[in-house]
């Protein structure tokens, strides 16, 4: 097998222009992969996913306000996803594709997948000119088949354009580390841009940073000390590349913890260290599990985020990409194939500190699409030896890489669009061009009208109307769930349109509280299947008589049992939708009690023998919480009564609330949890409570 020449282990000059050959197999192979990226990239994913739409969405709050982002900070180092920082370089490669072409799906589809043309060619050259092996011109059609690359580069997700970034940044370190010590620069805006696109990209280029750093430290030293002018230029971009980070750090001080308590990372949960670093080396090495890569559907990543069939890699690949990792071990001491080790074990390491999914751990792409180069050239030399001749293994190669691409596009374009037929919020989020585009068109044909959207079907929605609506046009549009208007009596105006997805839109109907009109629009799901309906509606004429006999029914306690502490207890709770009163307190975080609509959602557990009350723990949803407390010691007649408030808590908080006086006799025990927005109607969720 060709190897990385040990002329290339140390610095020197070599003729990097690629032959005439070279070129035309390059522009041949990035023709397919640019092929597989951009025909019917408004139509597959079949979702256009909110985090798309804020992309653009922030791109163009950017361009009017001068530069500026709502704060009035200057060219900002990060924007906001709603919740977290987390958006920052794609914006604002996404500002000048909007400057240039507008807002629409393609646009802002074809802004990420030009971004990952990038990573072929990188990933391409790393291997002709870093690695010299024959199979080079491979490297983009392996890329181009990988399904989770695949899926995500058609996207513009800012996880594409990191994966991008850091093709460039390893192509550039081999070339500093094996070709010419120059590109140091070229290496360090790489990786500044890699850690910019999105935010697990910093943990990437942290870890890459360290292990290179270490593993060729004799290297730097050397070659620093003999090139001071490089030295002080490397100096200087860095810290150049590092200065917008610095600025964010001083200006949201709190943002990093803010982000990972949203994302309900271990590291932010009052755990034992223990608990804290088994989960993270669990789902590091589960991030390194070649079955997590190679398995279909292994029920670790959401639907919509796999092609149904497939692993996040062909398992035709398995064996090559092993043989890459024999070799690579073989070669340690080589630089080039120990930093194809590096990004492998840098990939899995910002997931690890929330969990794994495959839109996380993108960057494994790229050292895994160079393992299966480094496999196939390895079994092409086998099958030299064997008197295969060289025309003929490069002919089946070809055949095979162009078969597996066009599988894999057959799969998405023909049969994607029904893999999975749970179109709504938990499953593929169906529906976002349909609808808003439907709304525009009813928008410009009758401006003053109203539409009130059902924001239940995908994760937040809003994005949507900035994207697809002009501006005059947004304010004709509010979001309002079916809840908001089944429960209690809402005014709207009268020629107002309703749009449903098609369970609320049956529910309604059901709930005899509406007279209907014929449905304005009825858009299909992909299935054929009633989608979505455009529909005018009011109230039936005695529905306050109905909301007055439902507001009493709600605020009835049910009777139930569980066990607390080992002993068997009677509670008295509100109404619930969702859970048993035994899910508190399994001390599981995954299972909750969810309540109907009562707010406060009430409480009240009776025991047997008193309990000795220190304080009390819940793991809540997102609410800002009013909790009222009321025990009754064993004899007294009236309550003791303490309340507090907790706001602007994290998705998933942890509230611990000592008891005044602690300890405290109770055999009665009220907790009064209450949603502090002021909605008479909510769903308040509770994980885990426990008594102690």
């Amino acid at each position: 097998m060709n190897t990385v020449s040990s002329a290339l282990s140390k610095q020197r000059p070599i003729v990097t222009r690629l032959s005439r050959s070279d070129v035309l197999w390059l522009c041949g192979t990035m023709f397919v992969y640019a092929c597989m990226r951009f025909v019917r990239l408004e139509h597959f994913p079949i979702f256009f996913f909110c985090d798309e739409a804020i992309e653009t969405n922030r791109a163009a709050d950017l361009l009017r306000h001068g530069l500026h982002d709502d704060a009035g900070v200057f060219l900002p180092p990060y924007f906001r996803n709603v919740y977290a920082w987390n958006l920052s370089l794609s914006v604002y490669i996404h500002a000048v594709a909007t400057f240039l072409f507008g807002k629409s799906v393609f646009i802002n589809r074809a802004t990420s997948a030009a971004v990952t043309l990038l990573a072929g060619i990188a990933v391409a050259l790393t291997l002709r000119i870093v690695f010299a092996i024959r199979f080079w011109w491979a490297a983009p059609l392996v890329l181009s088949t990988l399904p989770a690359w695949f899926l995500h580069s058609r996207t513009s997700f800012e996880t594409t354009m990191m994966v991008s970034f850091y093709a460039c940044f390893f192509f550039t370190y081999l070339l500093y580390r094996c070709v010419d010590s120059r590109w140091a620069i070229a290496a360090i805006v790489f990786g500044g841009a890699t850690f910019y696109s999105y935010v697990n990209g910093q943990g990437v280029m942290l870890v890459s940073a360290v292990l290179l750093l270490v593993s060729d430290l004799g290297y730097h030293v050397r070659t620093f000390r003999g090139h001071r002018r490089l030295f002080v230029a490397a100096l200087g971009t860095l810290c150049l590349t590092a200065f917008q980070y610095v600025r964010f750090r001083l200006l949201h001080p709190e943002a990093v913890a803010e982000h990972l308590r949203g994302m309900d990372s271990i590291w932010m949960r009052d755990v034992p260290l223990g608990e804290k670093l088994t989960t993270f080396t669990g789902n590091y090495f589960g991030g390194l599990n070649p079955a997590y890569w190679f398995l279909p559907n292994n029920g670790l990543d959401l639907e919509r985020h796999t092609i149904k069939g497939w692993g996040n890699f062909p398992l035709l690949f398995l064996p090559l990409l092993l043989a890459g990792i024999v070799i690579c071990a073989r070669q340690w001491r080589s630089p080039a194939h120990r930093t194809v080790v590096v990004g492998v074990l840098a990939a899995p390491f910002s997931a690890s500190l929330v969990a794994i999914h495959n839109y996380r751990v993108l960057s494994m792409v790229i050292p895994a699409t160079i393992l299966i180069c480094l496999g196939l050239e390895s079994a092409s030399v086998w099958l030299g030896r064997c008197r295969w001749p060289r025309t003929a293994l490069t002919t089946i190669c070809t055949v095979v890489l162009l078969g597996m691409n066009a599988a894999l596009a057959h799969a998405a374009f023909v049969d994607g669009p029904t893999w999975y037929r749970d179109y709504g919020l938990y499953g593929m989020q169906y529906g976002a061009s349909q609808v808003f585009s439907t709304i525009r068109g009813d928008l410009e044909k009758a401006p003053d009208t109203k539409f009130i959207v059902s924001p239940d079907w995908a994760n937040n929605p809003n994005a949507f109307a900035p994207f697809f609506l002009e501006n005059e046009q947004i304010g004709r549009v509010e979001f309002l769930s079916p809840a908001g208007y089944l429960t209690r009596k809402r005014d709207w105006q009268r020629d107002a349109v309703f749009v449903l997805p098609a369970d609320q839109y049956a529910t309604i109907r059901s709930s005899g509280k509406f007279e209907m009109q014929t449905p304005l629009h009825v858009l299909p799901y992909p299935d054929g299947r009633d989608g979505f309906f455009f529909v005018r509606m009011r109230y039936v004429p005695d529905i306050e008589a109905i909301f007055t006999r439902e507001r009493t029914a709600r605020a009835r306690l049910v009777d139930d049992t569980a066990m607390v502490n080992g002993h068997a207890v009677r509670i008295s709770h509100s109404i619930t939708d969702e859970g048993t009163v035994a899910d508190l307190f399994d001390n599981d975080r995954e299972t909750l009690l969810r309540g109907l609509d009562a707010n406060p959602m009430v409480l009240d557990l009776t025991f047997t023998d008193p309990l000795l009350l220190h304080s009390i723990a819940l793991n809540i949803y997102r609410v800002d919480l009013g909790l009222t407390v009321k025990t009754w010691p064993d004899g007294d007649s009236e309550p003791k009564t303490f309340a507090s408030e907790y706001r602007n808590l994290p998705n998933d908080a942890h509230v611990d609330v000592a008891m005044p006086g602690a300890p405290v006799l109770a055999r009665r025990l009220r907790l009064e949890l209450l949603d502090l927005s002021g909605t008479e109607i909510t769903k308040i969720h509770i994980r885990t409570l426990q008594l102690r």
